[in-house]
């Protein structure tokens, strides 16, 4: 029987490994006051496995990444996607928020390789040209996993309570790995291995950091993934706890951003022709900011309902569409081909350290309105923009 394995993978099997982590990193959000009453601790405390998942992730990326170059694509990203489905049902079977927490680090380690591999992979197997529009659909997953997660999530919850949402996504996690051991062929290209692992780690980073184009792309594209986590940090208290919407209902908010994030990398693919791909993404950035600036208006004006969040939600999401797949894409286009496994690794890495970080902070700042997430927001986009002005543009 012939081989089914190819070095020029299906986007929808990378965008199924993509999904599949992200689909980890939102799918319980509804259930987070659960969690926290089922194990009797503060909703901070609840909220730490969302910010541990988010560290361990950035930090993973730093080995995932130049390993992947060293040993090849395939190998490693099997690995990381069997931790991946036994750390997801270490989370089902926890006992503790301790043990909870521990299996969400191991759960972010594996899942890394599905999101830095599956951008590698892209660059590896596709021209400069075709790697826009690839990127696209890859970040398009990046969206939609955590946007429709939740609301998957809050159906399970419906039927089931929390531990089935981590029983579900180990079961997504093994349909992906046994996909990808049956098709995914290796894709990096060969280089010679003389230099000790961690020289080469090293080495490897200091070629990526010296490209200056390649740091302004990574900083527009860290204040579009900043964004997205500081509303899904803070969004599901807001909604549920303050604004009171059922935890079933909560997923159907976050698809005004997913669905139009879809719609801006859709758009961004047919403007290329007339806009540069380059000034798309601060296109994208001002967007980004303007729904954000609403969010802060309607919420000094006293207005605290659900549709205070829908347009600004259908603005941020429409502007990181137009945003990241460009970002992303050039960035790879940056640095050269047998350091994009790094150079990956790197812009995930910066995107989940800032991720973590403001989404500890938005676990304890008050949420008794949108005013609070729509300042973070505002304020990441702002600094993306200025990473983009300048860093990128000639």
């Amino acid at each position: 029987m012939p081989s089914l394995r190819t070095t020029r993978p299906p986007i929808w099997l990378l965008m199924m490994a993509t999904i599949a982590s992200q689909l980890a990193l939102t799918i319980y959000l509804p259930a987070l006051p659960s969690i926290a009453q089922h194990f009797g601790v503060p909703y901070g405390t609840a909220q730490l496995t969302l910010s541990i998942y988010l560290l361990a992730f950035a930090f993973a990326q730093l080995a995932v990444g130049p390993l992947s170059d060293r040993i090849g694509r395939r190998p490693v990203l099997l690995g990381a996607l069997a931790i991946f489905v036994a750390a997801s049902i270490a989370c089902a079977l926890a006992v503790s928020i301790e043990m909870l927490i521990g299996a969400r680090l191991a759960q972010a380690c594996g899942a890394c390789g599905g999101v830095v591999l599956g951008r590698a992979i892209v660059r590896d197997s596709r021209s400069t040209q075709e790697a826009p529009r690839a990127m696209g659909y890859m970040a398009s997953g990046m969206a939609l996993g955590p946007a429709l997660a939740p609301l998957l999530g809050g159906q399970v919850l419906v039927l089931f309570d929390w531990r089935a949402t981590f029983w579900l996504t180990a079961i997504v996690g093994a349909v992906v790995l046994v996909l990808m051991i049956l098709i995914l062929g290796e894709t990096a290209p060969r280089q010679k291995t003389a230099t000790s692992w961690l020289r080469g780690l090293l080495e490897g980073f200091a070629i990526v950091l010296r490209s200056r184009r390649f740091v302004g792309l990574m900083i527009a594209a860290t204040s579009a993934s900043a964004a997205f986590n500081i509303f899904f940090s803070g969004g599901p208290i807001l909604l549920i706890n303050v604004m009171g919407i059922s935890a079933a209902l909560f997923g159907w908010y976050t698809l005004a951003w997913a669905g139009n994030f879809v719609l801006g990398s859709l758009l961004q693919t047919r403007l290329q022709g007339f806009i540069r791909s380059i000034n798309l993404i601060a296109i994208g950035q001002l967007v980004l900011v303007i729904g954000a600036l609403g969010m802060v208006v309607t919420a000094l004006a006293g207005y605290v309902a659900p549709l205070a969040l829908i347009i600004p939600l259908i603005l941020m999401g429409l502007g990181n569409g137009l945003n990241m797949p460009n970002a992303m894409a050039n960035a790879l286009t940056a640095v050269p081909g047998n350091h994009v496994g790094a150079a990956s690794a790197l812009m995930g890495f910066v995107q989940m350290l800032a991720a973590a970080a403001l989404t500890v902070l938005m676990g304890y700042v008050p949420h008794e309105t949108q005013l609070n997430i729509g300042l973070g927001i505002a304020l990441v986009g702002l600094a993306g923009l200025a990473g983009w002005a300048m860093l990128v543009r000639r």
